[in-house]
This record gives structure tokens, sequence and C-alpha cells, in this order.
């Protein structure tokens, strides 16, 4: 686990330097805040910065979408087993009842005595 949470972090820094210096250096992307120029480095700082909170966001969003469905279908299969239960319950204590009454009584007597 410690090895492949390494190679992560090894990833994550060799993904950022490259996106970082692509934006910076073949896009030419730079940030201006209050008419003064961020160096190279905070820019690239600052676009992983939003880079990770918009795949947090976006984690957030499909795990969020999908509990909701899988909610729903658990929710809509539990009422559909208790209207089921309701509907058929004077039939299933019936047939309890049946069972019960028709259960072949010398195997149970023979467990008891062995």
């Amino acid at each position: 686990m410690f090895k492949n949470l390494l190679l992560a972090i090894l990833i994550a820094v060799v993904l950022t330097y490259t996106v970082g210096t692509m934006a910076t250096q073949w896009l030419d992307l730079r940030i201006q805040v209050d008419q003064q120029w961020i160096e190279p480095f905070m820019t690239i700082l600052i676009i992983t910065a939003v880079v990770a909170v918009l795949i947090v966001v976006g984690f957030v969003v499909a795990l969020s979408v999908v509990g909701a469905i899988i909610f729903a279908v658990c929710a809509g299969m539990f009422a559909l087993f208790v209207a089921g239960v309701s509907a058929f319950w004077p039939i299933l204590v019936f047939g309890l009842i049946v069972y019960y009454l028709v259960k072949d009584k010398s195997s149970v007597s023979q467990q008891r005595h062995s």
C-alpha cells in the first residue's frame, strides 16, 4: 500500500509539472493580479489548485448522482417488497400454518432423541 501511495504521489507531481509547464510555455498562459504578472511557478501552482478543486467537485457530483440512483433503486425495491407482503399476508400466514401442520414430525422427534 505504501508503494502505491508513493507511486500515486510521484505521478501527481509529474503530471502537475508537465501540465503546468505546458500551460505556461506552450499556451503562454500567465496570470495577472493587480497589474503584476505572477511568476511561472506560482501560475503552475494556481492551475494545479484549480484543477484539483474541479476534480474533487466532479468526484463528489459523480458519487452523489450514483448514490442517489442506488438509494432510489433500493427504496423502490423495499417498497415493492412491503407492498407484496402487505397484499399477500393472509396467503403467507395460511401457508405457514399448513406447513406447520403437515411437516414430518417423526424426523423432528428422531433428531431430539439422538
